[in-house]
This record gives C-alpha cells, structure tokens and sequence, in this order.
C-alpha cells in the first residue's frame, strides 16, 4: 500500500477540530466518473467547501492512498451519526462511468472499469486491515467495517447506496462481506507472516535507508498497532527483510514503516562492510555525549551502524574511568 499523507488543512472540517473516539470504518465510493484523488483534493481543501470532508481517498489509476484527514478527526462523510465513530474512506470511480439518474450509470470501457474497481478494492483492503491494527478493532465484529449503504440501513448514515451500486452494476462480485473476510484474511497472513511485498520495489535485502526524523517508531510487528517497541531517532540503518511495506532492522528489535518518504529514505544494498565508519574511541566519545541514546537503544542504534556493541561499551567505560 501506498499511504502518502495530504491532509485538507483548509476544509472547515479540518480547522473545527473535533475528536472521535474510533469504533468503525466506513467504504464509501465517490459516486461520479473521477479515478484521481487529487481532483477531490484539490477541490475540497479549501474553507469554501463546508459540506463534506473525508479521512481519505483511494485513487483509482494505481491504488494510492490519500489521507486527508488525522485518522482520530470527526469526518463529515456519514451524513449521520457514524461521523462520531466511524472513519470514512472514498473510493474513486472509473472515468468511464456516465451516471444517468442517481446511483444508475452506463459504463463505456467495462474492462478498464473492472481494473480501477479492482485496484481500489485492493488498497482500501489493505487500508482497512492497517486501521483495524491502529485501533484495535474486529473486521467481523458486527458494525465495525461498514459501507455507506449499509450506514443508511442501520440508521447512522444519509440515504446513499455506495459503493455496493458500483459493484454491483459493474458485476464485479464484490461484497461487503466479501470485504470483510478479505481485510480479516490478510491481517491474518501478516500474523503468520505470510507476506512479503518485495516485488522489485526495493533494493535486494539488506539494503539501507536513512531515517529522516527523531522518533520514527520501531514495531514488534510489519504493521500498525498497539506494538512500539520503541524509536530510531536519525541515521543510517540496515533493512534485512521486507514485508508489506515494512522493513525488519538488522538487529532483530523490530520492524520500521518505509513506505512514508518523509520518515525515511531508501538507499543503496549493503555488500559486506565496505563503507567508512569512525573509529572506536569517535563512536565512544559520542556515547559519552549522549547522541547514541540508552540501554536498548544504544545497543541497537550502534548496531544497525554496523559497530560491535560490546567493543564500543567497552571503550566508553574505560574513558569514563581513565
């Protein structure tokens, strides 16, 4: 999945600044012939737009993930009471759409729709099994992934029927429940460690990346959740193994996120220990002044830089004592 963050800081929804507690997840679609998020985005990120405003969009010509909202926002997707629980997520729509009355449409390129349809399903499947990791919830449990039509039928959403009327029309063989039991599937896999979304998009493991801010979280797992383990903070670190967009640290602690380019960059494949490094008594020196930080993460901090840990302590200790 690629999850690049865009938030609509000037949709009146954004500046109002309220909070949910999150119990849910709506699927919506966008309901017109417009694959690119963007557009939406564009559109709606301004004080003008005092109507509606959504968590994200997922765009329909190569899957991307938009997200325009902090996930924990009130959304105005619902027209409902879900707005006070649910995070709301649109769809985007193939350009070959012509809606004709309300939700009915003619489609003039079924096969092109078919691809754009599925593309979106596939990323929001993704999407909603990250989201269901962050906060704990139960794809199967009753009323936490829902659509929009179905929002209506429980009575916590306005009178829309997407985006079960796109796949329906389309004859995609989607379902909400379908959608269900897919976002459960993989999150099972990632439990059982069954996915690796390598596929050519990343240099041959290991390979490096530097890390761009301080507290770029470490997780016990390859994916969101209650599991930080604890933080890089800035540097260069080795990638052994990468799943689904997560990279597993040479030292074993955890795994860090590299699919976000303001959080890190990737660099080259590590071949042997050819690249320049300071000497012993420079790395000590630099422990003693604090910039290799503690315990647990000292040791893996120095670690990931490719220096022998127990070498390094070692030195310090005889400078403190000398």
């Amino acid at each position: 999945m690629n999850l690049v963050e865009s938030i609509m800081t000037e949709n009146p929804c954004y500046t109002e600044g309220r909070k949910i507690t999150v119990k849910g997840l709506m699927l919506h679609s966008v309901g017109c012939a417009q694959p690119r998020a963007m557009a939406f985005i564009n559109s709606w990120n301004t004080p003008a737009h005092d109507n509606s405003c959504v968590h994200g969009f997922i765009d329909g010509n190569d899957g991307t993930v938009y997200q325009t909202l902090p996930w924990d926002h009130r959304g105005w997707h619902a027209g409902g009471a879900a707005n006070n629980t649910h995070i709301g997520v649109e769809m985007c729509e193939p350009a070959s759409l012509n809606y004709i009355s309300g939700a009915t449409f003619t489609c003039s390129n079924r096969p092109e729709a078919l691809k754009t349809v599925k593309r979106t399903y596939e990323a929001a499947t993704e999407l909603f099994a990250m989201l269901c990791r962050l906060y704990n919830l139960d794809p199967l449990e009753d009323g936490v992934i829902v659509s929009h039509n179905e929002g209506h039928i429980r009575g916590i959403a306005s009178n829309h029927s997407d985006p079960e009327h796109l796949w329906n029309q389309l004859e995609t063989g989607y379902t909400m429940d379908g959608f269900r039991s897919a976002v459960k599937e993989l999150m099972d896999k990632e439990d059982a460690g069954n996915i690796n979304d390598d596929n050519g998009k990343y240099p041959k493991t290991p390979f490096s990346v530097k890390v761009l801010i301080d507290n770029l979280n470490i997780r016990a797992n390859p994916y969101f959740g209650n599991n930080i383990k604890g933080q890089t903070g800035r540097g260069t670190f080795t990638i052994v193994e990468v799943r689904n967009g997560w990279g597993k640290l040479k030292s074993g602690i955890g795994w860090i996120y590299l699919e976000e380019e303001s959080y890190c960059t990737v660099l080259d494949r590590v071949v042997g220990e050819s690249y320049e490094k300071k000497t012993i008594d420079e790395v000590a020196i630099e422990v003693i002044n604090g910039k290799w930080g503690n315990g647990e993460e000292r040791k893996m901090r120095l670690t990931e830089a490719g220096y022998d840990y127990n070498a390094v302590q070692k030195r310090v200790n005889e400078l403190i004592w000398y």
